[in-house]
């Protein structure tokens, strides 16, 4: 069975991840096969391509977060040919009072 390679940890020693705060976060595609962006034509005009179905999938799904979790706020995001960059706070949790 292949070894998997060994990856640098990138979370910082005894930090508390769960703590109110803003996040930078990166979602890769397995081996990072292009299937976000529909492929653009030869000689196509410059831009970005529209989302491959996937792509739109994924991003109606971004959407979704902030209505499933109260507490999660997304700031920005994007949606480039082979991963995700996305910005999200973790806000305080309301109680029943309403109070933070």
């Amino acid at each position: 069975m292949k070894e998997l390679p060994v990856r640098k940890n990138h979370r910082l020693g005894g930090y508390d991840y769960s703590n109110t705060g803003a996040y930078y976060i990166t979602i890769c595609v397995k081996n990072r096969h292009d299937i976000l962006w529909e492929e653009k034509p030869v000689g196509a005009a410059f831009g970005r391509p529209p989302l491959s179905e996937i792509g739109a999938l994924i991003d109606i799904e971004i959407k979704k977060i902030e209505g499933i979790y109260d507490c999660v706020r997304i700031d920005n995001y994007v949606i480039m040919p082979n991963h995700v960059h996305m910005i999200i706070s973790l806000l305080p949790s309301q109680d029943t009072d309403g109070r933070p």
